[in-house]
């Protein structure tokens, strides 16, 4: 998983990679203002993103906060040391997933991690099912139309099994045939339900439904082998229930 620092105080940001990649996370970008973090944004894929409040220049971490939540829609956790209300209460109106208080302790930093990917995914469930009872009946919110020639083509989602990226390119596998868009993965997660789609690799999105076993290094759907990270495996773990 991708974790992007948005800090000022090179020091703090050391430290914080330090953790973060101790945990197992790839935190290996770091920005201290407002531009460079949105270049890095506009460039790579990250699943979450840790903010200083205050940033170098005119643009601050609360702005940055609103400019993911508009664009990339991941989630983010505040870092500060202010203990000025008025700034605190003005961080709050962004809806941070988690806040983190300087200076950063170890089991402090995890559970702000931990609690930011847990607040999001809440939110996004509960987002869905708050756009469903509002968007008009005529929406049709269980498939994706495809262009093939001259006409769109209706696939139903729970007939898509996964779907890999080639560059700018997606094969979307179904239960009947391979489908070939020009679209970029991070895109296409975003149109698809959270709570029935998960991206395992940086090029793999798979169908929840369709899986049919894990082990440390694949996830099966059927005789396919799709490679999962090990970040992305304990989380899907904590999505699916498991015995042993």
């Amino acid at each position: 998983m991708n974790i992007l620092i948005v800090e000022d105080d090179l020091i703090v940001a050391k430290h914080l990679q330090y953790l973060l990649n101790g945990f197992g996370y790839d935190a290996n970008d770091v920005a201290t203002d407002y531009s460079t973090a949105v270049e890095l944004l506009n460039s790579k894929v990250f699943h979450l993103a840790v903010l200083d409040i205050s940033l170098n220049g005119y643009q601050t971490g609360i702005d940055l906060a609103h400019h993911i939540r508009e664009n990339f829609k991941i989630p983010f956790l505040f870092l500060s040391s202010h203990e000025d209300i008025a700034i605190v209460n003005a961080a709050l109106q962004a809806s941070p997933h988690a806040f983190l208080q300087k200076p950063c302790q170890k089991i402090t930093v995890y559970t702000a991690v931990k609690l930011a990917l847990k607040n999001y995914r809440l939110a996004a469930l509960a987002g869905e099912s708050d756009q469903e009872d509002k968007q008009d009946s005529t929406v049709i919110k269980d498939a994706l139309f495809i262009k093939e020639k001259h006409m769109f083509t209706k696939i139903l989602l729970a007939d898509i099994l996964y779907i890999r990226s080639d560059d700018n390119y997606l094969e979307l596998h179904t239960k009947k045939k391979k489908y070939t868009i020009r679209e970029t993965l991070k895109n296409m997660l975003q149109q698809l339900p959270a709570n029935y789609f998960f991206r395992v690799h940086k090029s793999f999105i798979i169908n929840l439904n369709a899986i049919t076993s894990i082990n440390y290094i694949h996830v099966m759907i059927n005789e396919i082998e799709i490679p999962i990270t090990n970040d992305n495996r304990n989380e899907l773990l904590s999505r699916v229930k498991t015995f042993s």
